[in-house]
């Protein structure tokens, strides 16, 4: 279903609106809110959370409606796309709730948890002709955009290989209780692997063959996957390693980010180590409410930036792409490059500018939710991989979409 006539109009310019209705005032919407809030052609008309500080905040922000009860504001005839940023475990119940009352969706990586439950929810879009979209990966990032725009257009030849990297601290920042629960869908590799896998989707072409994987719990303290490599094994070829460890030593801003300004510094981990180690139990469920949106001490967002996810290197036929702080640099078999990316849509934003030209226009989904599935597909295979010491053939993968 797509077309102008399932948004509603702006009274001021007569220009066709989102309308997008919230549920989970969490740390993502922070950087939502920031992003998308200056826009004219979307709107935050209503929001379901059960903090009442949330929703005064939102309510004082946006002047919209505010929820206890999904149902109540998926029955709002004010609300065009829903926008599922809860816990992993809730998305199955909300997204299929917002499509039963025929809205379209946004939902937060990762899709759910399983492949299973992608499917009940794919189905049921599909069946009720409504969009389902899956949002807030780093591969809708600017520089990740420029890479494949450079694939694409064969100037450097075929992929052969990808490799990306991240080095940070994510282990020790505040974590609520589910974000560690192993059982819950709770570590590293669910919590932030979909950035990692979307980002070597996209730029490979998205058909990944198998998957071989190892996890690390390296900290007795933070009993839940807190790092992993994994080698993936495209259809036609093509080959990619992520490496992703969040135990707050070295970090990949370090190539791509520190530009002797804003909030990441040499010494971030260090000083994520130390803040940790003053909290524990009720204080760090504190912590990290203070994070959310609502909070009085909710961090704020910063200018948009390139926002690169750790470092990325496409190696193709006739050269390197490699991230850089101002862009993108290649080396080339008869020179090195640079090439200049402007920090604009970004992983908070992205999958609204999709959605909107989607309903708007009749634009391709760039990430739907058959992609997200396929996403998730690679998520269990590198936590299957890791337990069982073997490599994992895959069977829900999709091409991506320019």
């Amino acid at each position: 279903m797509t077309g102008s006539s399932t948004l509603g109009v702006s009274a001021e310019s007569g220009r066709a609106v989102m309308r997008v209705g919230v549920v989970g005032l969490g740390v993502a919407f922070n950087f939502v809110a920031t992003r998308v809030s200056p826009w004219s052609h979307v709107e935050f008309t209503a929001a379901c959370d059960l903090r009442p500080a949330a929703l005064k905040a939102f309510r004082d922000e946006f002047g919209g409606a505010v929820y206890e009860d999904l149902d109540a504001m998926c029955a709002s005839d004010e609300v065009d796309v829903v926008y599922v940023a809860t816990p992993n475990k809730f998305h199955r119940e909300q997204v299929l709730t917002a499509i039963g009352h025929g809205k379209h969706v946004i939902v937060d990586k990762p899709m759910a948890t399983t492949v299973e439950d992608c499917q009940v929810m794919n189905d049921a879009a599909e069946a009720a002709g409504v969009v389902l979209l899956c949002g807030h990966t780093h591969s809708y990032g600017p520089a990740v955009r420029e890479m494949r725009r450079i694939i694409s257009s064969g100037e450097l030849g075929r992929v052969r290989m990808i490799n990306t990297w991240h080095y940070n601290e994510w282990m020790y920042r505040p974590r609520a209780a589910w974000e560690l629960d192993p059982q819950g869908g709770g570590n590293l590799v669910y919590n932030q692997g979909a950035h990692q896998i979307d980002i070597v989707r996209v730029l490979g072409g998205g058909l990944v063959r198998s998957v071989r994987a190892t996890t690390g719990v390296w900290d007795s303290a933070r009993p839940a996957a807190g790092a992993y490599t994994a080698f993936l094994d495209f259809e036609d070829d093509t080959v990619a390693t992520l490496v992703y460890n969040s135990y707050a030593h070295f970090d990949t801003a370090e190539f791509t980010d520190w530009r002797g300004e804003g909030p990441r510094t040499p010494d971030t981990n260090l000083k994520a180590r130390e803040r940790l180690s003053r909290i524990s139990g009720a204080s760090e469920d504190s912590a990290k409410e203070g994070w959310r949106y609502g909070s009085d001490t909710r961090p704020q967002i910063g200018e948009p930036a390139l926002s690169n996810f750790g470092l990325t290197i496409v190696s193709c036929d006739h050269g390197d792409i490699r991230q850089s702080a101002e862009g993108l640099i290649i080396h080339g078999d008869n020179e090195i490059r640079t090439i200049p990316v402007k920090a604009d849509l970004d992983a908070s934003s992205g999958a609204f500018q999709n959605m909107y030209d989607v309903l708007n226009s009749g634009a391709p989904i760039l990430r739907s939710g058959r992609w997200g599935e396929a996403t998730v597909e690679v998520l269990q295979a590198i936590m299957t991989s890791s337990q069982e010491r073997r490599e994992i053939t895959l069977g829900h993968q999709v091409a991506g979409v320019e």
